[in-house]
């Protein structure tokens, strides 16, 4: 009995081993490491385009894959083309690419600035529905076809993959540009909310950040320099790091000199007479870094510089913020969740409504603090 007890715990031992009926060569495998999302070019994908079906509008797919195949001489496989879903797209993989296709390990997901402009929820059903897709891919919008961005030849990077991955990673800490994941612009299409998203542009023979989408919901309504995505960023309270150029008139001369800063996000709220007030105060933490005057900073002077900043980074704000409810007429730097918060019963139906942040009293105090001069020599 002791004996057929032991086999019997070791048979139901056995039957809880994973197997390895399934595994697959890493070579017959292809991860794609950053995909973009196009409307159709006819003729710019696949020969066979897919038929016109009335209700579809037809979508390019781009990935790049490493290619993992023993003594190649591509190490990447860019390949783009069309469906009439994303999905659709996919399975025509099949037709062209032997590997198994494994969505998985996608880390950057680009699309197109003709596509964002129609509205992209259509197309991206398949990256939220699909359980092997991970919600932490950068999400970003290019500057024409997001094709184009992954055809850029690459320098100093293993492919263009690994460079996007890099250029987001921590781009925070280096200037007051946003990155976005998918699962974040997801959740600020919510009510009350609207998501925003860097813009990747080709630059003859590079990549750069050019500024930050501004969408309604899922629709690009405006394109911001990289100064007024700054703006957007202190103003919206997306926490960085970056150099703060400051110029003043002094004496007939003009002093110029630049700031190291952290930001910080805090915004009051209250209703009267049914107008909405909003007032957002923005501090701002760091160093001087940079000064053109060659006299030694006194606390005094470092004064100065602070009530500098604060009156620039004010006025840039408030510009900003006038082109917003004259110009965009959307809540791109998320202060409506805060109206929501005191009377969601109220406002939920009304608050999405361009009126709302139109005739909304808001006002920008902005409070810096340099805790030392740096070191001069």
């Amino acid at each position: 009995m002791r004996r057929k007890t032991y086999f019997i715990v070791i048979i139901l031992i056995l039957l809880q081993l994973c197997g390895c009926w399934d595994s697959r060569d890493l070579d017959k495998l292809a991860f794609p490491l950053a995909s973009a999302y196009d409307v159709h070019s006819p003729g710019g994908a696949d020969p066979s385009d897919p038929p016109a079906n009335p209700g579809y509008k037809v979508v390019d797919l781009t990935t790049l894959v490493p290619n993992l195949a023993p003594k190649t001489q591509n190490p990447v496989n860019i390949e783009t083309l069309s469906g009439v879903t994303i999905t659709d797209a996919r399975q025509r993989r099949g037709l062209t690419d032997p590997d198994i296709y494994v969505t998985g390990l996608n880390k950057t997901i680009i699309i197109g600035e003709e596509l964002a402009r129609r509205g992209i929820t259509p197309y991206m059903d398949s990256l939220l529905r699909g359980t092997t897709v991970t919600g932490t891919m950068y999400f970003t919008v290019a500057a024409g076809r997001g094709e184009d961005i992954l055809k850029t030849p690459i320098k100093n990077y293993t492919n263009m993959g690994t460079y996007l991955v890099s250029l987001f990673d921590g781009v925070q800490q280096r200037t007051f540009i946003p990155a976005i994941r998918l699962w974040d612009f997801y959740a600020y299409m919510s009510t009350g909310k609207n998501p925003v998203a860097p813009i990747l542009e080709r630059k003859e023979d590079r990549v750069i950040i050019s500024g930050v989408a501004v969408f309604k919901k899922d629709r690009m309504v405006k394109k911001l320099t990289i100064e007024e995505s700054h703006d957007l960023m202190l103003l919206r309270g997306l926490k960085g790091r970056s150099y703060l150029p400051f110029s003043k008139k002094q004496g007939g001369m003009y002093h110029r000199g630049a700031v190291l800063v952290k930001n910080t996000r805090k915004v009051q709220y209250y209703q009267n007479q049914q107008e909405h007030n909003f007032i957002i105060t923005i501090k701002l933490e760091g160093t001087l870094e940079e000064h053109s005057h060659q006299a030694p900073v006194t606390e005094k002077h470092l004064q100065e510089i602070e009530k500098t900043v604060e009156q620039q980074v004010r006025t840039q704000c408030e510009t900003f913020i006038n082109m917003m409810q004259e110009e965009i007429k959307v809540d791109c730097i998320d202060i409506s969740k805060y109206a929501l918060a005191k009377n969601r019963r109220a406002l939920e139906k009304d608050i999405d409504k361009p009126e709302f942040i139109q005739d909304a009293n808001i006002q920008v105090k902005v409070k810096v603090h340099l805790k030392n001069t740096g070191e001069s020599r």
